[in-house]
């Protein structure tokens, strides 16, 4: 039998191919770069295979040095799990999960109590946090991610997909003609969430009016809140017509807090993905939460499923193409 390398030799390895840069995974290691370019190449000579090579983009791993990889990863992993399992009888149950805070407060905050109905054994710490933060470094479990879904040395799964229309308050337009056009909307006051403007979800106003062919309609005016969360509970308010997400303000349609005056949605170019550590990723507990949440999500097409006939009329009735499947 050939005798293995050390385990700090495949474990550096391991990271390097994760960020497929050595800066990358000296900073990780807290080593220097050129103590990691040393122990792969060591490694590369008692193995006698060549795991990097400099491609047009950058350091890329090679046929041998993928197929390693994808070995320490999965070795990694169930080091991780067994160590979980070790340390389950003398600890409780934990995970830490970190998402935006919009979604933290407005779509799975409500639904917690549930999960802890069925799971009372496990402990959930929410970092609602509006930065990307370093799973790795500040030790979270799951993020649940508002983007592409392109997350480098992670294992990334879909959530959820979104749309998102106009909502306000019922009393905002009690006593009022029907809004049946844009036009009409637009002259109502307009709430804006200042976080989505240019951040590429195309969750915003403009972005909202382009998709349904009017991107040169007056929108500008208006109270602005920096994430979605306030701009959703100023229209609770009455203050004015919030452009929302589904997935945030789907409750609030279902208890009639808020309503969709003119029924028009669209795609947001983002997606929610569960995302974790490759080593973390098959941990019981954070397949059992991730389970969990997906199931959670599933149940939101009710909502969105209510809405859609009214919108199918509208759209025929503006001479608007068809909105598509909604995806939530």
């Amino acid at each position: 039998m050939a005798r293995l390398p050390s385990i700090d030799s495949l474990y550096v390895f391991a990271v390097a191919a994760r960020h497929l840069s050595f800066t990358a995974a000296a900073a990780e290691l807290h080593r220097t770069q050129s103590a990691v370019s040393h122990r792969v190449k060591a490694l590369e000579a008692e193995i006698g295979a060549r795991l990097f090579e400099r491609g047009a983009r950058g350091l890329e791993l090679t046929a041998p040095g993928r197929a390693l990889a994808r070995q320490v990863d999965q070795a990694i992993s169930d080091i991780g799990r067994t160590l979980a399992e070790i340390s389950r009888g003398t600890q409780p149950r934990k995970l830490r999960i970190t998402l935006l805070p919009s979604v933290a407060s407005r779509w799975l905050m409500p639904r917690l109590p549930r999960f802890f109905e069925q799971h009372p054994d496990i402990e959930v710490q929410v970092i609602a946090d509006a930065r990307v933060l370093d799973l790795r470094a500040e030790q979270i479990d799951l993020a649940i991610r508002f983007g592409h879904g392109r997350y480098r040395g992670h294992v990334a799964t879909l959530l959820m997909g979104d749309r998102v229309l106009p909502v306000c308050a019922p009393q905002l337009v009690a006593g009022r003609d029907a809004i049946v056009t844009i036009n009409a909307l637009l002259e109502m006051p307009l709430l804006h969430d200042s976080g989505s403007e240019g951040d590429g979800s195309l969750s915003d106003w403009h972005s909202w009016l382009d998709q349904l062919g009017r991107p040169d309609a007056p929108h500008h005016a208006g109270q602005r809140f920096s994430h979605a969360g306030l701009a959703i509970e100023a229209a609770v308010l009455g203050l004015g017509v919030a452009l929302a997400r589904l997935s945030l303000v789907t409750d609030y349609l279902a208890n009639g807090a808020l309503i969709c005056p003119l029924a028009l949605s669209t795609d947001t170019a983002f997606r929610y993905h569960l995302v974790a550590l490759p080593q973390v990723a098959g941990l019981p507990e954070v397949m059992l939460f991730s389970d969990w949440l997906r199931t959670e999500a599933s149940q939101t097409a009710a909502v969105v499923a209510h809405i859609e006939p009214e919108e199918q009329r509208l759209r025929a009735a503006l001479n608007l193409p068809a909105a598509g499947v909604h995806s939530t």
